[in-house]
């Protein structure tokens, strides 16, 4: 057996230890079943994907002897302490994550019509079918392309959260999903999120991640399944605020229909080490896609974000813009792909990735593709990474500007347009704040950021 498969096997060898005993609703033991399945599959074949970062692969993330709380022992969880919501009268539909067990709030309770907002596990008969199909659909597809993340979390999963709009209905609200981590031990969290927009409907998804456990080592399993019907529109957002001790495996799977609009922006503040991976399918013709990213790493933290944006439909336009921004030891890694199928003429596609090195052992790897199969399309890619302006910042220091406030400055302008193409008006403006506050001392230097996380101000020594 290879080490790659010792590393996955190890779940399933967990999963059919507790076979029988694990209480599970139809549909998640389904989707068990079909990780399962997938994972047995994909665990002898897998092959690290070699332009990725070494610490962000599934074989690195996988590989520490994590603990799962398969039988759902009840893990208390202080939701007030890390619901700090960084974005005030946002107004949302709150539902909470606690490790892996969700629990609504009272604002779920008054829901307008068409809206359901619920755990997998009560998911209303007449959706049942259509959401297993979608999940079963992702979990063969990982089979294809060899990531297991997405079978390892049907695997173990045992709960989950179901976003479902019905046809015409526009939720101007936003319906705000808060991830909490608190292990005692160091614990894998399988989390589901199912977002599903029926014909010219329209959704806000907001998703954060906290964590109360600045000393132990976790893992979050985190797969956002996105359905986005005929006319619909579909706007995500992810904001990431850990601890030095967190690691995240983070998936988006998507399909769009005809005419369909998809809007994911992701946003890393705080953390340890984070994997994101975007697989988008615009199968219908006319689609929109807009793929966006921001990264502020320091301190060890490591950031990669893989992409994969296929066109199948006519006219299909898409954008992705992801940049970063590495101060002392961090690592960062970019792999984007856009592939154009045959028969997928007018496709209009743009890829960007720009970013900062900002201190002498930061390190960026990044790999922009393009696969185009026909005809009549508008393709570009293109990514670079370097240093702040030399100019700009004697600029700024023969003003009077302070090189410290200089530099901040102009990172916080290298990262306004990814901040500027949210299009939900609230968020954006708290993210401009956000963002200055993380580079003006919300994150700490290396020599405190184990322990303060807010009381120093990044070291940008160039």
């Amino acid at each position: 057996m290879s080490k790659y498969a010792q590393v996955f096997g190890q779940y399933l060898d967990l999963c059919r230890q507790v076979e029988g005993r694990r209480a599970a609703a139809p549909l998640i033991a389904r989707l068990n079943k079909a990780g399962a399945e997938a994972l047995g599959r994909i665990a002898g074949k897998y092959r690290p994907d070699p332009m990725a970062v070494p610490q962000t692969r599934p074989d690195s993330l996988f590989a520490p002897d994590y603990g799962v709380n398969l039988m759902r022992v009840d893990l208390p969880v202080d939701a007030a302490a890390a619901f700090r919501c960084g974005v005030p009268n946002l107004n949302s539909y709150v539902g909470i994550v606690a490790n892996d067990a969700f629990h609504p709030t009272h604002s779920l309770q008054s829901l307008p019509e068409g809206l359901t907002v619920c755990s997998l596990s009560a998911v209303p008969e007449h959706l049942v079918e259509k959401v297993i199909n979608i999940l079963i659909h992702i979990v063969d597809n990982s089979v294809e392309t060899g990531d297991p993340t997405e079978a390892l979390n049907a695997l173990l999963l045992s709960d989950g959260i179901l976003i479902h709009a019905a046809a015409g209905v526009k939720v101007d609200k936003a319906v705000q999903i808060v991830n909490i981590s608190n292990p005692a031990t160091p614990m894998l969290a399988p989390r589901r999120v199912v977002v599903i927009a029926e014909d010219d409907a329209g959704l806000k998804v907001l998703l954060c991640d906290h964590s109360q456990a600045p000393t132990v080592e976790h893992l979050s399993v985190e797969c956002v399944s996105v359905d986005a019907a005929k006319g619909s529109s579909i706007e995500i957002y992810d904001i990431e605020e850990g601890q030095p001790t967190s690691r995240r495996a983070w998936r988006l799977n998507a399909r769009q229909a005809d005419s369909s609009r998809l809007s994911v922006a992701t946003a890393f503040l705080q953390g340890g080490i984070s994997g994101n991976g975007f697989h988008v399918e615009c199968t219908g013709d006319h689609t929109q896609t807009s793929l966006s990213g921001l990264a502020i790493c320091a301190c060890g933290q490591v950031v990669d974000n893989s992409v994969t944006l296929v066109h199948k439909g006519l006219h299909g336009t898409s954008r992705q813009n992801f940049k970063s921004a590495l101060y002392d030891d961090a690592r960062g890694g970019f792999g984007g792909k856009i592939v154009v199928a045959p028969g997928a003429m007018f496709t209009d596609a743009a890829q960007s990735n720009k970013n900062l090195i900002i201190g002498d052992d930061a390190r960026m790897s990044t790999a922009p593709q393009l696969e185009i199969y026909c005809d009549e399309v508008k393709c570009s890619h293109g990514a670079t990474t370097g240093s702040l302006d030399d100019r700009a910042m004697f600029y700024m220091q023969s003003r009077g500007i302070p090189a410290e406030e200089a530099r901040r400055m102009l990172t916080q302008s290298f990262m306004s347009d990814v901040v500027d193409s949210i299009s939900f008006e609230v968020l954006r403006q708290r993210m401009h704040v956000l963002v200055e506050k993380r580079l003006s001392g919300a994150a700490a230097s290396c020599d405190t950021c184990a322990t303060a996380c807010g009381s120093q101000p990044l070291n940008t020594e160039l």
